[in-house]
């Protein structure tokens, strides 16, 4: 039996060696590439990234080539979805086999709006009628971070709740009691989402009607001006028979040249009265104005009605500022001093208040536009000589203030007028206003006031204390020669008349050097929007800079008034509309 069974295998084994005869290896079969994605579908919001995995077989080693119909892929299998949603609300991303282009896969995404997320900063503030606060919205969710503001009356009554020139919101001006407003942003992205923050504004004390006897800084006007306008009333003096007079501006008190002596100056300016002509009270009567067109100063004075006013002269905010928020009034220094490039200076008036800054050019030589307003029949151009340049410390109806040294207290200008665009601020030298009025009533008048004190904008929200493009970043604590600044003055002089002839000119003063603010620069304003002649760098080996601006002029507070009324509404648009600075 074995060997039988041994045989067989044998011939088994045989038969299999033999296979027919042939030795040839049978063919194998190539690989079948095959791709595929995950995830093959996914919900990716607009703006976020959504990451895919091609897993391929038959083709080990060999790249994979990512597209998309929509957004962007990077070469890893990133995907980012657009920033909006694509029409019919889905993308296709696909990989391709590098080489076999028919070795693809593809994976479908659904493009949603992402939740979209917004607050807004500060979410409560305090602010002064007719100052401002900046806001800042913060949305999260989208790529579109732009919001429109609002602002509304918190009460839903009629009270206008002043205005947002986009972030900022700016308070309504006058305003008679604290009052409550909401400002708003909707997100443009999703206007279903809002957010709202409370603003709480308070009456800026400067436009209030005061008890008598009044602090000065205080609005008012000459009641004959036939409009409803509001100036300030700026300082006392007293001339040399004891006599107090209220200090302002010929366009605030003296109707440019057109008062008559003994004329009503009354608190407040009809501006802060909502045009009731029969509430402010007379506090002085108009004395006498130096010819505007002849005396270098824009200048007036009223006899003080006695117990009318504050006979120690206080002026309100100059004594700083109280926990609440309020002003403290204190009286000037009782001497004056006059203006230097880079003095720090504060005022405060009745539009803006309390505000700071600096003197940025000195000897100023300007054409100031005084127009038909309030008691003022015939529009005139003035030039100006020596006049005193701030950045913007002041905005029409701050005429009329005393502006003073912040370190001392120590009265330095009468502010008279200011750029149309808001950049500037022109103001008389109180020694050439001292003498205007010696030669206009043969009376010596000095400031009432006390000793000298310090004069900070610092706690209050919203002051002006703005810098300027007269000012270089270095020049904080450079102190310019004085025999450079009388170099610089010689050179003003001997060009400055064939300078103003150019009709784009409208000012040339003395300020710093742009590159070196230990050097003075001739100063040269051009109206804006006009070419001036050409100019050359340096005249006489002091550098000339050439300023763009808008026109200075003489602003009051004021608008039209139909039919003897004012709507709270109208007045408000009338004071804050853009084209006022």
């Amino acid at each position: 039996m074995r060997r039988v069974l041994y045989a067989t295998v044998s011939i088994l084994l045989t038969s299999v060696g033999c296979g027919g005869g042939s030795n040839r290896v049978p063919t194998q079969p190539s690989p079948q590439i095959h791709i595929t994605i995950r995830p093959v579908s996914a919900t990716v919001p607009v703006g976020t990234i959504q990451p895919f995995v091609a897993f391929v077989s038959g083709a080990a080693g060999r790249p994979v080539m990512w597209t998309t119909s929509a957004g962007t892929i990077d070469q890893s299998g990133n995907y980012t979805a657009p920033s909006s949603v694509p029409q019919g609300g889905n993308a296709t991303v696909t990989a391709t086999i590098t080489g076999s282009p028919s070795a693809a896969a593809s994976a479908t995404v659904a493009i949603t709006l992402q939740p979209v997320t917004l607050s807004i900063a500060p979410s409560t503030a305090t602010l002064k009628a007719g100052f401002s606060a900046v806001y800042t919205a913060n949305v999260g969710g989208t790529t579109n971070t732009s919001v429109s503001w609002s602002v509304a009356d918190l009460s839903g009554d009629s009270t206008y709740p002043g205005f947002m020139a986009g972030p900022t919101y700016i308070a309504p001006s006058p305003l008679f009691a604290p009052d409550s407003f909401t400002v708003s942003a909707v997100s443009n992205a999703d206007p279903t989402k809002t957010a709202s923050a409370l603003v709480n504004v308070i009456p800026l004390e400067n436009q209030e009607l005061q008890a008598s006897p009044i602090k000065l800084g205080a609005s008012g006007i000459n009641a004959n001006t036939g409009d409803c306008c509001s100036g300030t009333l700026g300082s006392l003096l007293v001339d040399q028979k004891g006599k107090h007079y209220i200090l302002s501006n010929n366009h605030v008190m003296g109707r440019v040249g057109h008062a008559a002596q003994g004329e009503a100056v009354v608190q407040p300016g009809y501006v802060d009265t909502l045009c009731d002509f029969t509430l402010p009270k007379t506090v002085a009567n108009f004395s006498i104005a130096p010819p505007i067109t002849s005396s270098n100063v824009d200048a007036a004075i009223a006899q003080v009605v006695p117990g009318a006013v504050d006979d120690q002269g206080e002026i309100i905010g100059l004594g700083g500022i109280a926990n609440d928020g309020s002003y403290i009034p204190a009286a000037p220094a009782n001497t004056t001093v006059a203006a230097a490039i880079g003095m720090s200076v504060a005022k405060s008036g009745r539009t803006t208040g309390l505000t700071c800054g600096k003197v940025l050019a000195t000897n100023g030589t300007f054409f100031i536009d005084v127009p038909t307003e309030c008691g003022n029949t015939t529009e005139i151009t003035v030039s100006f000589r020596g006049q005193v340049i701030m950045g913007s410390i002041a905005r029409p109806g701050d005429s009329g203030s005393l502006i003073v040294e912040a370190g001392t207290a120590r009265p330095m200008a009468l502010l008279a007028a200011g750029s149309a665009d808001g950049q500037f601020t022109a103001a008389n030298p109180v020694t050439d206003v001292l003498a205007a009025l010696k030669a206009s009533t043969g009376s010596t008048f000095r400031f009432v006031g006390s000793g000298q004190h310090s004069v900070s904008c610092s706690g209050v929200t919203g002051a002006a204390q703005r810098s300027s493009l007269l000012e270089p970043a270095n020049a904080a604590s450079s102190f310019i020669p004085a025999e450079r600044i009388a170099h610089a003055m010689d050179v003003q002089w001997k060009y400055e008349n064939e300078l103003m002839l150019d009709p784009a000119v409208i000012g040339i003063a003395i300020g710093r050097n742009e590159d070196d603010p230990q050097q003075p620069s001739l100063v040269v304003f051009v109206e804006a929007g006009k070419a001036p002649k050409h100019l050359p760098p340096a005249l006489d080996g002091v550098a000339v800079r050439l300023i763009p601006s808008g026109r200075f002029r003489a602003n009051l507070r004021s608008f039209s008034v139909t039919g003897g009324k004012c709507t709270a509404q109208k007045r408000f648009r009338a004071l804050e509309s853009p084209e006022q600075h």
